[in-house]
């Protein structure tokens, strides 16, 4: 299982057409389900936060193996995701990156 957390740094400008792209993840959610297949994602959230003065978007993801690159897929889900990811994510600002430290769940027999 592969579980990350990462945040992304939005350009200052942008946090509105951010807030946009959120919306429209959510208007397209069955279709979004659907790009989680072939990515191998059993669960993904999306956060936000601002820190240090900036926002970010922050994705929380389970994976059952490493999820091919989003901007070679056809998708047309996809297709907009990566078009808001490049006009919003500042990639010049380090990522906020998370280490794992520990897993618990309850018993499954609960």
């Amino acid at each position: 299982m592969l579980i990350d957390l990462e945040g992304f740094a939005v350009y200052p400008d942008k946090i509105d057409r951010a807030k946009e792209w959120m919306q429209y993840l959510r208007s397209h959610q069955a279709e979004v389900d659907a790009t989680l297949i072939p990515e191998h994602m059993q669960l993904e959230h999306i956060f936000s936060i601002n820190f240090a003065g900036r926002f970010y978007l922050c994705w929380y993801s389970n994976q059952t193996a490493m999820a091919p690159d989003v901007t070679t897929s056809s998708n047309p889900v996809d297709i907009q995701h990566v078009k808001f990811w490049q006009e919003c994510i500042d990639e010049h600002v380090p990522s906020l990156k998370s280490n794992l430290e520990n897993t618990f769940q309850p018993p499954e027999n609960a």
